[in-house]
């Protein structure tokens, strides 16, 4: 797993939220449920091993999708000005959380279903834009 799949899945994260709460309300809490519920755990779990920076910045740009000027905007009102970034530290920090959440969710046994999410990703965003 690269830093690129986990930026994609922690892109995916709402979208896997609202299948899950989908599937969840019609009651189809089968085996694509419960592969749904251990991604989202292993992703929410996995966020604990990032400080609290590294930890809100994957949360507003990539679960988010925020722009970085966004994410520096927000960051400075919870934060204040002071406790601001510029542009490319918040870039740094992402690839540094992006890092650890490789080593952490890469030796996570569900590995190869989050590859299988990425491809099912790709061909759905394919399809969006033909």
């Amino acid at each position: 797993m690269t830093e690129n799949d986990v930026k994609l899945l922690f892109k995916s994260m709402k979208k896997l939220k609202a299948k899950r709460e989908i599937l969840k309300c019609l009651e189809k809490t089968d085996a694509e449920y419960d592969q749904i519920c251990k991604i989202l755990y292993v992703m929410e779990n996995s966020l604990d091993v990032l400080s609290e920076s590294e930890r809100e910045i994957i949360q507003m740009h990539l679960v988010e999708v925020t722009t970085w000027e966004r994410v520096i905007t927000q960051y400075e009102e919870r934060h204040g000005r002071q406790n601001g970034y510029s542009k490319r530290t918040y870039e740094r920090l992402q690839q540094k959380a992006l890092k650890r959440l490789v080593e952490v969710i890469g030796n996570s046994e569900i590995e190869s279903f989050l590859r299988k999410i990425h491809k099912e990703e790709r061909y759905d965003i394919s399809l969006s834009y033909s």
